[in-house]
């Protein structure tokens, strides 16, 4: 089986302050895939090298991270990503889009993305979603041209979590952008969940939900099989 990592490609904020991907929600994802024995292939929607965002800086000492920097296959993967253009949802079981503020920019607005999740959704393939990452459903429509998200319970980051990892107050709060297309926003603070699966989406808190959430899309990928 195959998984697609679809990671952000946009590395700057208006204020020239540098953005990305969630280094350590990447590496717990893709290496819960690979110790599965799943193949990973990773695309953004500028392909190359993907940013690293500066919230990844406190990860660097963990031992997840420890490994990704180890690995001189996967960084070197990670540093040639295909473009979103050039994938084929038809290829992948599932697709997995890690944590990173980055994503709050580029993927909403990527129409290869939001083809990407309409097709794995048709196909009843499960898209899990990590953090900002959910950026990515904000406007992906159903056939009726209703949002996909529409009555769907997620989790996403509020203003509290765009302030922990250093964005500007402009920045969007995607708990409330989801929340005004219908979405249910589910609370993950506290002992609550850190993750929820809502009809073949599944959305995970933070970079520390990036373990349960590919575990329950395996977990999907099996009993679909």
């Amino acid at each position: 089986m195959r998984i697609l990592v679809v990671l952000t490609s946009h590395d700057r904020l208006a204020s020239g302050r540098r953005t990305g991907v969630c280094l350590k929600s990447f590496a717990l994802g893709y290496y819960a895939c690979v110790d599965a024995g799943l193949e990973v292939t990773i695309c953004s929607p500028l392909g190359g090298p993907a940013p690293i965002a500066p919230c990844s800086d406190g990860d660097m000492a963990s031992g997840i991270v420890q490994r990704f920097l180890g690995d001189r296959t996967v960084r070197e993967e990670f540093s040639d990503g295909l473009m979103l253009s050039q994938v084929c949802a038809g290829d992948f079981s599932a697709v997995y889009y890690p944590d990173g503020p980055g994503a709050l920019w580029d993927l909403p607005g990527d129409r290869d993305s939001q083809a990407l999740i309409c097709q794995m959704h048709e196909q009843r393939r499960p898209c899990a979603f990590i953090g900002h990452g959910t950026a990515a459903l904000l406007q992906v429509c159903k056939p009726d041209t209703m949002p996909l998200v529409a009555g769907r319970r997620l989790m996403a980051p509020g203003r509290d979590k765009n302030a922990a990892v250093g964005l500007p107050d402009e920045a969007p709060s995607l708990e409330q952008e989801l929340d005004r297309l219908g979405a249910i926003c589910v609370t993950g603070a506290g002992v609550a969940p850190v993750m929820v699966e809502d009809g073949g989406l599944i959305t995970g808190r933070d970079a520390d939900a990036s373990v349960p959430v590919v575990q329950s899309m395996l977990a999907a990928i099996q009993a679909s099989a």
